[in-house]
């Protein structure tokens, strides 16, 4: 799925190795630029994938199908009850950690003490994740499966999470905890499910706080799959296709659908690896495919070979599902490929400008007055100085402008708040009109029985649907940061554009000549890390805004419930029926006229509270706007005081080099052109296998293309 992505990281960690260990390579170089940094970034770089589905839509087989391990039951008893995580492990492991305490259980053995294989992994995972065991969502918070597995091999991380329709708790922990934490989901449908009424309202719902838990633009990070191709005729299919696509209209634009056979992509890719043995294909009366001679006709049973795995991959689609998700992926991480590509590529031609002009300058010393040259380097270098200096200021200046504000303009801090506010009291209007709206239709419907799962119901619908407006509102704030950034550090390179000029002019009115192109004053690299520092943000503090939300709710129930005559809501609920145990009428006129001042007295104090929300919504922001800032500041100094230290190296070593006679000069510039003429080797070396990559993932693209998926 990240073949290109891992086979270019891995050739750039060793070619960076090799460029430290290289004795043709300026050290100094290295170590002034952002290449090492960048190399760390790019070695933590993780892909995260939640699943979520309604039970009995083949979420296990389909987890199975990806990895390629029949790792997770697949029995229908067997629903997944709590979060269950699959990574990269030489060993197979399991890590449960409990509610209590968050303590963490490690299990890498068998209950014979023998070390854990797929088939006992499984096993266990059957008793400590599914509601097999009713305790178990009770008592485990979530489970980490490691293992060997290849597809998880580059940081890849697979998140199980309970079925869509649980209950509300597993619901809020989904959709407030896991889905902004990670970088795609995948939404699992059933054919049969589709058209549903309570289905279309559910999808809906989690495919909105789905997306207002991304800062990507119109949920690109959503995937969705219909299952069991293989049981369906492709009527049906393309009927639960265009029911979807009606679903999501108005939310998703152009929502990524693919059309799936996990059972098939499990067996499949059992068969390739030799998991299985070809006989089990054969006896299993489910697989049936075209036949990959005559596509018109089918074959089953003896007619399929184990030549016929990738036909049964194939059939089942999961490979194209595979490439758009790894392209996806790729795309979200390709920026810490692009910045390393281009720190190499900066340290190749620093060390090789850097010697072309050295060897220039020590020509010229040979016929020059040493004590006038060295006055030169002096003066070059006090200038070099100054134009820091000054730049610091001038970019600290602009900054603190644009962030806290000057006196024309508003500062960053005040936007936020604004726009908050702004948002707040839409919010406000529409959380009161939902709740009226909730209550007008559940209200003619009520009686004594039903009173208690109705107003809790319409408690728990106006906590989603405030948790979900204000991620939207939050989502909101964070693109407008987005931007305001984007275009600060575009003013900043402007800044440094003008800077290059002057320290060249310097250059030039000292010694005559420019230093080349010696050091990098260019923040490209901060666009991508910064931008995925606001995105890493936004994904904790929906998490935490989320969560005050619930509480917002909670609280505003508890002021709704405090003057009611008993302790305890439901036992007010009962209290409405007066003398009930001895009394046959019951007056329902009165006991919805006592729920219509709750749900009044629940309206208004959470529009009170929510009103006073705006500070605790927007500090959360702010703070983190400023300590991005911050840091992007310090970055930009660090990228200007490491080229004016490259410079500085350059003028100290020219100094060295008036010391020597003319022999020790001509050997000390023979020296540095045999250091050119490998770096230059080495820097064609790098281009080549960048374009052969580039061409072994278009030449991959191609052999994919088969007639069965075409």
């Amino acid at each position: 799925m990240l073949e290109r992505f891992a086979e270019t990281k891995k050739f750039l960690l060793n070619f960076t190795n090799e460029l430290v260990n290289s004795e043709h390579i300026d050290r100094y170089i290295i170590d002034n630029s952002s290449l090492l940094q960048e190399i760390v970034r790019l070695e933590k770089g993780e892909f995260k994938i939640a699943l979520v589905a309604p039970f009995s839509a083949g979420k296990s087989t389909f987890i199975n199908a990806i990895i390629g391990k029949d790792l997770l039951s697949m029995d229908i008893r067997a629903e997944t009850s709590v979060i269950t995580k699959i990574t990269y492990s030489n060993d197979i492991k399991i890590e449960v950690t409990y509610f209590q305490n968050d303590h963490v259980e490690v299990i890498e053995t068998d209950e014979q003490g023998n070390p854990l294989t797929y088939e006992s992994c499984k096993e266990i995972l059957k008793k400590i994740t599914t509601v097999r065991d009713a305790t178990n969502e009770e008592r485990i918070k979530q489970v980490v499966v490691y293992c060997p597995l290849d597809i998880c091999k580059d940081n890849v991380e697979i998140v199980d999470t309970p079925g869509l329709f649980s209950r509300h708790e597993k619901h809020e922990a989904i959709t407030n905890n896991i889905i902004p934490q990670v970088n795609a989901v995948i939404f699992m449908i059933d054919p049969d499910s589709v058209g549903e009424e309570h289905f279309t309202e559910k999808i809906r719902n989690y495919v909105k706080s789905a997306k207002n838990s991304s800062l990507e633009e119109d949920g690109r990070h959503i995937f969705f799959v219909i299952n069991k191709i293989d049981m369906f005729d492709a009527e049906d299919i393309a009927k639960a296709r265009h029911e979807l696509e009606e679903v999501l209209s108005g939310i998703i634009m152009k929502p990524n659908i693919h059309e799936v056979s996990a059972y098939f992509g499990m067996k499949g890719k059992q068969l390739l690896t030799k998991d299985i043995d070809i006989s089990e294909v054969q006896k299993d009366r489910k697989i049936r495919i075209p036949d990959p001679l005559d596509p018109e006709y089918t074959i089953a049973g003896r007619l399929i070979t184990k030549e016929n795995a990738m036909d049964i991959i194939n059939f089942s689609k999961i490979k194209e599902l595979e490439k758009s998700l790894g392209e996806y992926l790729q795309s979200k991480n390709q920026y810490l490929i692009t910045d390393v590509i281009s720190s190499i590529r900066n340290v190749l031609s620093d060390t090789i400008n850097k010697l072309k002009f050295e060897i220039k300058e020590i020509q010229k010393t040979i016929t020059e007055d040493k004590t006038v040259y060295i006055e030169k380097i002096d003066k070059l270098r006090e200038e070099i100085e100054s134009i820091k200096k000054v730049t610091l200021q001038n970019i600290n200046s602009l900054i603190t402008k644009r962030i806290h504000g000057g006196i024309s303009e508003q500062s960053l801090e005040d936007e936020i708040y604004d726009e908050i506010e702004g948002q707040l009291y839409d919010v406000v209007k529409d959380i009161e009109r939902e709740l009226f709206k909730k209550w007008s239709r559940e209200k003619p419907g009520i009686d004594r029985y039903n009173a208690e799962e109705v107003v809790k119901s319409i408690i728990l619908e106006a906590e989603d649907d405030l948790v979900l407006k204000v991620k939207e509102l939050v989502r909101h704030s964070f693109l407008m940061i987005q931007k305001i950034i984007s275009t600060l550090i575009s003013d900043i390179q402007d800044q440094l554009n003008t800077v290059t000029e002057k320290l060249e002019e310097a250059e030039v009115k000292n010694l005559g000549m420019k230093m080349e192109r010696i050091g990098n004053l260019n923040v490209d690299s901060l666009v991508g890390s910064t931008m995925n520092k606001i995105e890493r943000e936004f994904s904790n503090i929906i998490v935490s805004i989320a969560k005050d939300c619930q509480e917002k709710v909670q609280e505003a129930y508890n002021s709704s419930i405090s003057m009611v005559k008993k302790a305890g809501f439901w036992n007010w609920i009962k209290g409405l029926f007066g003398a009930a145990d001895y009394e046959e009428k019951f007056d329902i006129y009165r006991f919805k006229q006592e729920l219509d001042v709750l749900i009044d007295d629940l309206t208004d104090t959470m529009k009170n509270q929510l009103m006073e929300s705006d500070i605790a919504i927007a500090n959360p922001i702010v703070d983190m706007s400023k300590e991005i800032v911050d840091e992007m500041k310090s970055e930009v100094s660090t990228i200007i005081t490491n080229v004016v230290k490259i410079k500085e190296n350059v003028l100290v070593n020219l100094k060295n080099e008036m010391d020597k006679n003319e022999d020790e000069k001509m050997a000390s510039i023979s020296k540095k052109q045999q250091k050119i003429s490998k770096v230059n080797e080495m820097r064609n070396r790098f281009e080549e296998r960048l374009i052969q990559l580039t061409e072994e993932a278009l030449d991959n693209e191609l052999q994919n293309k088969t007639p069965v998926n075409q």
